[in-house]
């Protein structure tokens, strides 16, 4: 039997293996669903309103809401501060602003009030406050941190912004040119029940008996973008870098230790604007090259551009990723300046991409079922073979009706089996 079908089988195959590689490559498009310009934050509350801010010289835009996925947008009552950042907890959205304004809602988007840090940094700023901006922002150990730009620090509140604390400034502090200087405070990550700061050179770790920092790290090198995936601290560099010798992606593991990411194949940038994790998938946007996301810890990265307008005149800078249960969305910032218009919020369905947790996984025949680990089919199976979407065909155990692919990584594999003289074709997702 298995002579009869081998060379029909190779056809089938091969047809199937670029009928997968055209489909995938159509339906991994990115759309625009909000054409913001100068689009500087985004963020999915917990209840799935859509909120997104610009960053427009004469501060007249602010911070919009779509309560409806993103068809209708109104701009909400709160003074421009350039809002960069969002960040939420059980009560209230903060956004991160300058000149040290945060604006805090309660209602998940739809009205705001000011609660600045000024009263903390005051002393140490002085006249240049109103020149400074919040970056970084988050939560640890119940309280909100937030850290200063040009000199403030990091400070803290225990009551949702209605009060500060400055942490200790001097531990935050070191020399340039014989200068004494604060670092400049980029990313504020909480992990594994300590607190980091990551500046332009340094990255601290947060000592919170004595509100104070020790430095861990000498490299940072604007080290300003990062997220939590399968369990590592990641952060990646927001700054033109094609030394191959630092790493894409620097992890630090729960048990104390520093490492890296694999990087993908070809790309010598480090340069990261925007990082995140939904589940088993970490995306990153480059700026002016690419967007990738891997599902195995970087040791394979698929591009998702289609969609994305990188090849413009102007910067198109990725800024954030967020996503809700059918969507990963991205925004996108050009200048205001800019003739091409591609600022903006866009969007990629989940369902759409090939390897993603949760993808629909029910693409066979009706005599073939898929649990996960094992294609079961009705009858016993004479022959199949299983190929990746590179074409490289696979060993798989038979047992009667089942074949095992427990060992297979996740991805779309292509099958041909002949199941009591039957010839049955097609692909599964795992």
């Amino acid at each position: 039997m298995k002579g009869n079908y081998s060379s029909k089988i190779v056809k089938s195959i091969l047809m199937t293996v670029f009928l997968s590689l055209t489909l995938s490559s159509h339906a991994q498009t990115w759309e625009m669903i909000n054409a913001l310009p100068a689009t500087n934050a985004f963020h999915v509350t917990k209840s799935g309103n859509l909120l997104m801010a610009d960053y427009l010289f004469e501060m007249n835009g602010g911070i919009y809401v779509s309560t409806d996925k993103g068809q209708n947008w109104e701009k909400t009552a709160v003074d421009d501060f350039n809002y960069n950042y969002f960040v939420e907890n059980e009560k209230y959205v903060f956004a991160a602003g300058a000149a040290t304004n945060i604006a805090r809602s309660a209602d998940e988007g739809l009205t705001w009030e000011l609660v600045g840090y000024s009263d903390a940094v005051i002393d140490q700023l002085g006249y240049e406050i109103e020149y400074t901006v919040c970056y970084a922002m988050t939560f640890h150990d119940g309280k909100l941190f937030v850290g200063d730009f040009s000199g403030g620090g990091v400070v803290y509140s225990e009551d949702d912004g209605a009060t500060w604390v400055a942490t200790d400034i001097d531990a935050l502090s070191f020399e340039i040119d014989g200068k004494p200087s604060v670092e400049n405070i980029y990313n504020l990550m909480s992990y594994n029940g300590d607190l980091y700061a990551f500046g332009v050179y340094l990255i601290f770790k947060y000592l919170p008996e004595t509100d104070s920092w020790e430095v861990v790290r000498d490299d940072s090198n604007f080290m300003a973008v990062g997220t939590i995936y399968q369990n590592k601290m990641c952060a990646g560099r927001c700054v033109p870098d094609e030394n191959t010798d630092n790493p894409f992606i620097t992890t630090l593991d729960e048990n104390g230790e520093w490492g890296e990411l694999p990087r993908p194949e070809g790309t010598i940038d480090n340069n990261i604007r925007a990082i995140y994790a939904d589940g088993n998938c970490l995306f990153v946007g480059m700026q002016q090259s690419a967007t990738y996301y891997t599902d195995n810890a970087g040791l394979t990265w698929y591009t998702i551009n289609d969609g994305l307008p990188y090849s413009t005149a102007y910067y198109f800078t990725p800024m954030f990723f967020d996503s809700d249960d059918e969507y990963i969305y991205l925004a996108a910032y050009e200048p205001p300046y800019s003739t091409t218009k591609n600022s903006g919020l866009y969007r990629l369905a989940k369902k759409d991409l090939p390897t993603y947790d949760g993808v629909e996984q029910q693409q066979l025949p009706a005599k073939v079922t898929f649990n996960g680990k094992q294609l079961v089919f009705e009858d016993v199976v004479e022959y199949i073979a299983i190929y990746d979407i590179s074409g490289r065909r696979l060993d798989n155990e038979i047992s009667g009706n089942i074949v095992d692919v427990e060992d297979l990584r996740q991805g779309i594999y292509l099958y041909n089996a002949i199941v009591n003289g039957t010839e049955l074709s097609g692909k599964f997702v795992k």
